[in-house]
This record gives C-alpha cells, structure tokens and sequence, in this order.
C-alpha cells in the first residue's frame, strides 16, 4: 500500500498535437478542441488522479483493477482503494502506485467514484494497458468519455450548454 499524496498545480494538460516525444515534435494531427475534466497522469511510480474540473471535489475513492493470463488460466483483481476529501481544482490525488519490474505482465487499470457539486455520483472505469495507465483522460469538457472509460451516473451539462 502507498501512502496518500496530493500534488497542487503538478501537471497541466498539454493537447497532443503540442508535444514532444524524445526525437522532436510529434508528427502533425488534428487539433484537441476539448480540455480534460478529470484525467489520469504517471508521475514516476505514481498514478494522479487529476482535477480540472474548476471546483473542490468532496470525496474521491479510487481502486485498482486489473488481470493476468498464464497460458490457460486468467486471474482478476480489484485492490481496497483509497480515499480523499475536499480535493481542490487543480490537485493531483495518488490513485496507486506500479512496480516497474513486477508489474509489466499485468493489465491495470481503475475504478472511480467522484462526488462534488456538479458531479454527485460518478463512477468511473477504466482499463489501462500492460504495466499500468501513463496517462488517460477520463472525461471531457464537453461531456464526452475518454477513449476507453466507462462513466455511469449523474454529472454536469457539458459546458457551454
């Protein structure tokens, strides 16, 4: 288990057609109009929750998820989670922690439930890849899930609308 951990002003999300990799620029993309609402970032060993959303969340509770196939046989899981109160616009909240040798074979990913003003009851699930989640935008500004997420219950009109 880690020990729980809130980053104010760590990251800001930089739209993909605006990043570097190691070797230059990125190959030229379509423009990213939307902005994260709430988006997942790898900070060394740490996964950060982070909160874009423009107000104080009440609570936050966060599991990990994930499965192994050995040959024939697949082994599922879901971790005990953590949990945080008031999280402030702009923090980033540690949701779990990787191994970087131990755990290469696995899929990982998350469970959420985010309570606030706007957002009374949402759930959210996602699957990352092998070796963990390096970044994942959960939800858009425009109401949108990211690629990948599954979000049930009650949130806010998309903004603008």
């Amino acid at each position: 288990m880690f020990e729980p951990e809130v980053l104010q002003d760590q990251r800001q999300w930089v739209p993909p057609e605006q990043r570097t990799g190691r070797f230059g620029p990125m190959p030229p993309r379509k423009p990213e109009t939307r902005t994260p609402v709430f988006w997942l970032v790898r900070q060394g060993r740490g996964l950060y929750l982070v909160n874009a959303s423009g107000e104080r969340l009440d609570a936050v509770h966060a599991s990990s998820i994930g499965f192994a196939s050995f040959d024939e046989e697949t082994a599922t899981w879901q971790g005990g989670g953590i949990s945080y109160r008031d999280v402030p616009s702009g923090a980033a909240v540690k949701v779990d922690e990787y191994d970087d040798f131990y755990d290469l074979d696995y899929v990982l990913g998350m469970h959420l439930r985010i309570r606030s003003r706007r957002y009374p009851t949402l759930r959210v699930a996602c699957v990352g890849e092998k070796g963990g989640i390096d970044e994942q935008v959960l939800l858009w500004n425009n109401g949108d899930a990211g690629k990948g997420v599954q979000i049930d219950g009650q949130q806010a009109e998309p903004d603008g609308q």
